[in-house]
Order: C-alpha cells, then structure tokens, then sequence
C-alpha cells in the first residue's frame, strides 16, 4: 500500500529528484513488477521453513519486531552517517555526479524513500531467497539441508547491495569504501536474519528505519543548504 500510493502520488504530482535516476524507482510499470515479484516470494516463504508475518492480534510479537529491526535500523544508519561525515563518501558522490545534493529533499523524501524502502527489499531478499529456497532446497534437494541452502543464499544476496558501492571508490578513500562495504554488508546479513527470525515485514521494518536516517532526516544534519536546494550546480 505504502510504494502503491507513493507510485501514484508521483505520477499525478511528481516531486523534484537531485538525479534522474531516482525517478525511475516509481515508475508503474516497474514498481508493479518488483511487488510482483516480493509478493510470489512472501507466497513461497513458508515452503522454505519462513515464518510469516506475525498474527495482528500478538501484540508482544510486534512488539519486539518493531524494537528490533527499527532500532537497529537506526543503529546502522547512524552508523553509516558517521563513517559518511568522516570520509566524506557522499561529498565525493556530489562532485561525481555534478549535483547540489544525492538525497530527495523532504518532506518528498517520506514517501520516496518508504516505496523505496519496500521494492529495494523485494529485490535483495523477499524474491530471491524464498523462491532460490525452494526451488533449490525443495526441488532439486528434497528438502535436504535447507537451513545450510537459506545461509548460502542470505550470504550471497547481501552481497548485491555492497557490490553497488563499488562504484564509490577512488584514490584515498579505500579505506573508508571498505568500511561502507563491510557495514553494507553486515546489514543485508542482519536483514536476512532477521526475515528467518520474523517472516517478511522485518527487512522492510529495517529498512524503513535505515533510510529514515540516510536519505531523509539525516543529510540536514551535514548539509542543510544542500537539501533544502537540491539540483545541478
């Protein structure tokens, strides 16, 4: 409901994005094969031994979801903030791209980045890993060792996040691009271990969180002026 209403949001009043690019995220079309996509995976979780989501009526249960993939998400966005104001990884990404500023600037960035939030995990975790699962742990291994296939397949998929920054790097900074990676990874490995404890609305808790910290409150902390007047130089 959350990127549905933000898709069409976009379409009839669209918001000012800093880079083209980010536009492409909610585009209908797009946006509908990518929910499409999280959606047979959330269907073909429980083959693979996932839990679903938590009954509404488990107040307990939600309870110590939302304080365990929100904080942490929060954790490691602050985190990632801080190794970004001491590398200046985003400065070096302004630069790159000839731009004022990477983020869409609130309060657009809410819904924004809520959609995004959602089709990014749809992507990284609820399609591949429950669908990878069952056709490799099911089909192909009868059930055998589907707990060692469920690793396999969380390791690598938290890869695809980190393999993306890559991109970032440049001479004196590979130090700071290797934290970035390593942090990157360490939350994709947290989100997947989280979808196994939870069922799949914590990697999108999680991520919710994260990005309430880098892309929507967070960049007015380091640049303020920036945000507020985002576009080309």
């Amino acid at each position: 409901m959350i990127t549905a209403a933000a898709v069409v949001a976009f379409r009839l009043w669209p918001w000012p994005v800093p880079i083209p690019s980010q536009a492409q995220v909610l585009q209908p079309a797009a946006a509908l094969v990518i929910l499409l996509l999280g959606t047979i995976g959330v269907t073909l979780s429980s083959r693979v031994g996932l839990p679903s989501a938590p009954d509404i009526r488990h107040a307990r249960r939600w309870g110590e979801l939302l304080v365990t993939t929100v904080g942490a998400g929060l954790i490691f966005g602050a985190a990632l903030f801080g190794l970004d104001a001491a590398a200046h990884l985003t400065e070096g990404a302004v630069n790159a791209l000839a731009v004022r500023w990477v983020n869409v600037p609130l309060p657009a960035s809410i819904p924004h980045y809520a959609a995004a939030a959602v089709l990014v995990e749809c992507l990284y975790r609820l399609f591949p890993i429950p669908v990878l699962g069952w056709l490799i742990g099911r089909v192909l291994l009868k059930g055998r060792g589907m707990g060692g296939v469920f690793w396999v397949l969380a390791v690598l998929t938290s890869l695809l996040e980190p393999a993306s920054q890559f991109a970032l790097a440049r001479p004196g900074a590979l130090a700071a691009i290797a934290g970035l990676i390593t942090l990157t990874f360490a939350a994709n490995l947290f989100e997947a271990y989280e979808l196994r404890r939870h069922g799949w609305p914590a990697p999108i808790l999680f991520r919710l969180a994260f990005y309430a910290v880098w892309h929507c409150f967070g960049p007015y902390a380091l640049s303020p002026a920036s945000v507020l007047y985002p576009g080309p130089h």
